[in-house]
């Protein structure tokens, strides 16, 4: 699968079989490739401003960073309407050669078409992603006789293998037919049977129930470290209701041991870590002058740092979180990435949305609705109206 996972100090003990629960609706949509493919290759832009929030720009950032090295074009997303961030990509990009997408499945949030209007009033040209609806933004698309692509029928989080992120993926030059290829790998296989997201949604909930009601994703990877929101919104609105779930905040690794280890060792025990590592880095070498190689560093000489990987440094770093943990007998869990290339990117996607929606049915409740959601939105369109 070229996605390893490893689960230490847990007892998976749960009621559910695997065979109550229901294959997600959302791994059955398949999203019109050539579709995409055909319109990306008419948008000629060198700027990019994707607005969107949650589930509309969650998972394109994910892919974004991933291959943020191969992509050619300026990025922009756009998640707030605040004025100076909106000012900041107006003075950073060129109307003439930047292409704004929004994107909105009901077209009817808000702040999206609040930020779209701030770039309407500029003559940006717009490209939408939305659905085949009577929403406030394909009326927009009408009038204005705006380019657009179908928002397929799938909520927002669970919509990165489709049109959603693989739109925009696809206008930056990402090859979206192999990251869509990946993830249908993950869909066939786990919907078969148990599996590794089966496995590790199993281990979070038993951790809850021995009190562990929050989990630390520390990231040993940048490419991956897109996934780190769309990780939280996953489990946090897939899961979060009724007064269960976890709580998931994460940050880059090594950098979160510099704090956040002195809350996971020495604060209460009510953590579980998943930490996320690649195994696929350059082989860059650390070189230590010959003039340097004398100075002391914890009792070692510097040079003696000569010739190692940087690679090997930062899964040093993480090997010493690990065996910390292991001394005293704590739980967690690792997600490795074997690769970072745009198949596994699609089986990460396709593993995170499984993980989601196993942990809420393990829960007992609903993996696809967000009431609470939806009612701070509504409270908060009614307050401009104050």
């Amino acid at each position: 699968m070229s996605l390893g996972l490893e689960i230490q100090n847990i007892d998976r003990e749960v009621d559910t079989e695997f065979s109550d629960v229901d294959k997600p609706g959302f791994s059955e949509v398949e999203p019109d490739i050539d579709e995409i493919l055909e319109k990306a290759e008419r948008q000629d832009c060198e700027s990019l401003v994707v607005i969107g929030n949650g589930g509309s720009i969650t998972s394109f950032r994910a892919l974004y960073y991933a291959f943020i090295d191969e992509v050619e074009i300026d990025v922009h997303m756009v998640t707030t309407q605040e004025p100076d961030y909106l000012h900041r990509v107006a003075s950073s990009t060129d109307s003439e050669n930047t292409l704004v997408m929004p994107i909105s499945k009901s077209g009817r949030t808000t702040s999206v078409l609040e930020s779209l209007l701030y770039f309407i009033e500029r003559d940006y040209p717009v490209f939408a992603v939305t659905s085949d609806n009577d929403g406030t933004l394909r009326e927009v698309v009408d009038r204005n006789d705006y380019e657009w692509i179908e928002h397929k029928d799938v909520g927002g989080r669970f919509s990165g293998l489709t049109e959603t992120a693989l739109m925009p993926a696809a206008v930056c030059g990402i090859d979206v037919d192999e990251v869509r290829a990946g993830g249908e790998e993950i869909y066939d296989k786990f919907n078969q049977g148990p599996n590794p997201a089966w496995k590790l949604a199993q281990s979070l909930y038993s951790a809850e129930k021995e009190g562990y009601d929050q989990i630390l994703t520390p990231f040993y990877t940048t490419r991956l470290f897109g996934f780190y929101p769309l990780t939280v919104q996953l489990m946090h609105e897939t899961v979060c209701k009724e007064g269960e779930g976890q709580s998931v905040f994460g940050d880059l690794g090594p950098e979160y041991q510099h704090h956040t280890n002195q809350r996971l060792f020495g604060g209460e025990r009510d953590i579980v870590p998943l930490f996320v590592k690649s195994n696929a880095h350059r082989h860059s070498k650390l070189e230590v002058p010959e003039n340097l190689q004398d100075i002391d560093l914890r009792g070692r000489d510097l040079g003696e740092l000569d010739g190692e990987t940087f690679g090997s440094a930062l899964e040093s770093e993480y090997t010493g979180v690990k065996h910390a943990l292991q001394d005293e007998e704590r739980p967690f869990t690792v997600l490795s990435a074997e690769s970072v290339d745009y198949r596994n990117v699609g089986r990460l996607m396709a593993f995170l949305q499984y993980l989601a929606v196993y942990s809420a049915e393990l829960r007992g409740v609903d993996p696809y609705s967000q009431p609470d959601v939806e009612k701070s939105k509504e409270k908060g369109f009614q307050m401009r109206f104050k």
